[in-house]
Parts: C-alpha cells; structure tokens; sequence
C-alpha cells in the first residue's frame, strides 16, 4: 500500500499535520512518500492508493494556489481515494469542504478529512494561536492518520467525527471569504523589491507558490500572480521587500475576525486561548519570523535596533 501526500505549509503547521498523519501510516507498513507544495512538480502520485492534501486556510478557503494546482493538474485519480487535512485560524467556515471538493473534482474519492488550529502568521493579524497545532491537535491527527491505516488495510470505514460534510461550518464566513480576497488583492499592490538593499539570497524565489516572483538582471521581479500571501515579505532577511498594507494596516481585516466575531460565526470556543495582538510589532519590523528553509516554523525573534 502508498499514500501520496502534497502539502502546502508555509510555517510549518500544516506541514505538522502532515507529518503526524504520515507517521502513523508509516509505522502500520504503508509506504509515504511526502512532497511539499513548493516542490509540486516531483510529485508522482500515480502509483499510490490513496492521495492526500493538505492546506491552510486563506480567507475561509483553501489556499487558491492549491485549489487551482488541482483544477489544472495532469494527474487522473478516478477510483483512487483521497483525504484533506487544513490549518486555520478561528473561522475555517467550510475550507475543508471546499478542499475535499477540489479533489473530488479530479476523480478521487474523498473519505475523511481533519481541520485543525494553526498559529495566524498574516502580518496585519500576527499573533493568534501562536502555539498551535499543538500535542492534543497533533493526537488528533495521528487518530486520523490510524483511521486511515484501517481502511487501507483492513477496509473499516472511517468515523462520521472524520467524515467531511458540505453542512459544516458556518456560512457568514463562507460567503465573505471570496469577497475579502477580491478586495485585498485590489487594495494590497504588488511587493516591491530594493536593488540597494537586496543580495539577491533567492529566499523570496524560493519560498513563492505562485512562482511569481524570478530574478532577471540582477532584480528581484514580481508579476500579477501574486496571491499576496506576504511570505516573501517574511522571508526577506534584509528588508528589502516592501508591500503597501491595506488601509488601515489590516482594520477590517483586525475587525471582522475579532474575539467576538469568532465566537459567534467562526468555530472559536469560549476555553481556548485567542492569543495576542502583535501585528504593530511585525508591521515595525520590530519582531520577524524565523526561517529555515528546510523546516518552516512560526516562531518568531524580536529585532534589536540595528535590524530595524
């Protein structure tokens, strides 16, 4: 038996999802093989028997690079099954519906799917669930990932708790969702890039799923496949990119995604840890994620004044 995984993940959460998923088919005999989104092309999952995909949510919705790697890819996955898996902050509203219907679309049959909280890095709302996914999100997984072994290998069916429902989660963000992504991206211009301060590191080349981004002449070029997920923001380790934020540094944004909105239209309970507001900070430069190309992480450091 294989399963194929593709995962996208830009810090490291819903590639922790992944993995703990992965780990548990691996050790019940099936074979893995684990590709991450930036590395699509490799993916070769012809021969597998179950294909699985993985996203964060953007806007209420999965990822749109990933949705429309989906839509427009060469693979035919008719009578193979599948499974979804999705990191959000507190309003995935019906992402992982969304993202199963994706890969129902080409051929593949969706048997389950888990959703789980991940640590909110978008500059304009940094700091919500800064310690997310965490033991017990990641037990979770592994619980799906055994489900998973047992149909694989013994054909039990998976449990309703996994089973992905278009009737789940709310619809106040579902419908919102597009409209909010619509409006950022007319908004939000481009990144642009310094040739004074920029070493041409190749981080941002790197690090875009859009591959949007090339360095031709010696500058660093965006165009408009851009999907404004500011990573190539993040990742710069001399500042040298710069994105003029939406009005207000993120208000409506700040606004319609607050405690309150959460707990009313979004998935939040009332016991878990919101978290904290440090997008002043991040916007200041003041604090910066961490980087590692090879393990993508969501911690952050705080900049001396030198770094600023």
């Amino acid at each position: 038996m294989k399963a194929s995984i593709l995962t996208f993940s830009q810090t490291g959460n819903t590639l922790k999802v992944a993995n703990s998923i992965a780990n548990v088919l691996q050790n019940n005999g099936i074979e893995v093989e684990h590709i991450r989104f930036l590395h699509r092309d490799k993916w070769n999952p012809d021969d597998a028997d179950i294909i699985g995909i993985g996203a964060p949510c953007f806007e209420n919705h999965p990822a749109e690079c990933v949705t429309g790697f989906l839509k427009n890819c060469k693979y035919n996955f008719n009578g193979k099954k599948a499974f979804v898996f999705i990191t959000s902050g507190e309003s995935p509203a019906k992402t992982l519906w969304h993202l199963a219907n994706s890969v129902s679309k080409i051929g593949a049959k969706v048997i389950g799917g888990v959703q789980l909280r991940g640590a909110v890095t978008v500059p304009t709302m940094f700091g919500r669930f800064l310690d997310r996914p965490n033991e017990t999100d990641l037990q979770y997984a592994k619980c799906f990932g055994k489900e998973l072994s047992n149909n694989l290998l013994h054909n039990k069916p998976i449990s309703e708790i996994y089973k992905v429902d278009s009737k789940k989660g709310g619809n106040f963000y579902n419908t919102i969702g597009p409209w909010l992504t619509y409006f950022k991206k007319k908004v939000t211009p481009l990144p642009k890039c310094d040739p004074n301060i920029c070493t041409l590191c190749g981080n941002c080349v790197y690090e875009c799923p859009t591959k949007s981004i090339k360095i031709e002449k010696q500058h660093v070029v965006f165009n408009n496949s851009c999907i404004v997920c500011y990573r190539c923001w993040h990742v710069c380790p001399e500042n040298a990119i710069s994105i003029k934020f939406s009005p207000g540094n993120g208000f409506i944004e700040r606004n319609l995604y607050c405690e309150k909105m959460a707990l009313k239209f979004g998935n939040l309970q009332r016991d878990e840890d919101f978290g904290i507001n440090l997008y002043k900070d991040v916007l200041g430069r003041r604090i910066k994620l961490k980087y590692n190309r090879k393990k993508p992480t969501a911690e952050f450091e705080v900049m001396n004044a030198k770094q600023n």
